[in-house]
């Protein structure tokens, strides 16, 4: 999925307010405080893990329903909607750190409509190109206090990529707790003259401050907020024209393939019968 991502940002300060805080385990830590403060990076760390993750190795499902945009200057044009799903597990590590096996499989189908879209008339090359479905693939990310992401260390052939992650700021609202997590990416060719890629993730997820806190709760149910720019993808054809590719999206946590909306299923299940049968199979192959 589009998941999975953390960005820079300023800690909240003390005017968000603070809470009581058990012993909560932070991977093979424990965060020793008495009141959960979001300002406090090891408390941070805690309420992004189980609001974007979780802290048992429970197979997680993540769904997000949203719109692509073509974005020129300061006028954007929609291109598709999105039913775009992950599911993952998650381990835990030493030192507080732990492990992420995720799969995700994204559809796109025409404004307002909800048939698979096969092909795209570009309305600014007048084009029409094949829209590209990959089967779901795992990536495993090694995740800390200051996130982490599946791409760091990893570089395309010919080119050098540079990954910018954390977790922050987060805020409380009454008895929801809001944390941040956002993703920076630039691939930069190697050769002169050639154009670089570069991906923004915005994610921001949101759950009860009584379920961080709650060390029985391992896994507690929340929702998440994204949008993400970027460079525009290869496969569009979009040559010299300049621009960038924006969505917008929001979704929730659940706990079963059954609980995915059923628009996401029936394309699932369209376009991978054979992954649909069983979508955590991939994560343990």
């Amino acid at each position: 999925m589009i998941h999975r991502r953390t960005a820079l940002g300023l800690f909240a300060g003390a005017a968000i307010g603070s809470y009581a805080l058990p012993d909560l385990a932070l991977g093979a830590e424990h965060a020793r405080s008495t009141t959960f403060d979001p300002a406090n990076p090891e408390h941070l760390a805690l309420a992004f893990r189980k609001l974007a993750y979780s802290m048992d190795d429970r197979l997680t499902y993540w769904w997000m329903r949203g719109t692509r945009y073509g974005l020129t200057g300061s006028v954007t044009t929609p291109f598709w909607d999105m039913y775009v799903a992950s599911w993952f597990t998650t381990r835990d590590l030493p030192d507080g750190r732990y492990e992420v096996k995720m799969a995700g499989s994204n559809f796109y189908t025409p404004v307002g409509s909800t048939e698979l879209l096969e092909t795209f008339a570009n309305p600014y090359t007048g084009k029409t190109v094949t829209v590209p479905y990959a089967p779901p693939q795992v990536t495993t990310t090694l995740m800390d206090q200051r996130g982490g992401s599946p791409f760091t260390g990893v570089s395309p052939p010919g080119t050098k990529t540079t990954v910018s992650t954390d977790i922050g700021p987060a805020w409380v609202e009454g008895d929801t707790v809001h944390v941040q997590g956002d993703l920076v990416l630039r691939n930069e060719p190697l050769e002169p003259g050639k154009a670089s890629f570069t991906v923004q993730d915005w994610s921001t997820y949101i759950g009860r401050v009584a379920d961080v806190l709650d060390p029985a709760q391992l896994n507690p149910p929340s929702g998440h907020m994204f949008v993400d720019i970027l460079d525009f993808p290869r496969w569009l054809e979009m040559g010299d024209h300049k621009g960038s590719f924006v969505s917008r999206c929001y979704g929730s946590k659940v706990f079963d393939y059954g609980s995915m909306p059923a628009t996401w299923r029936r394309l699932f299940e369209q376009k991978f019968p054979d992954f649909a049968k069983d979508p955590g199979a991939v994560l343990r192959s």
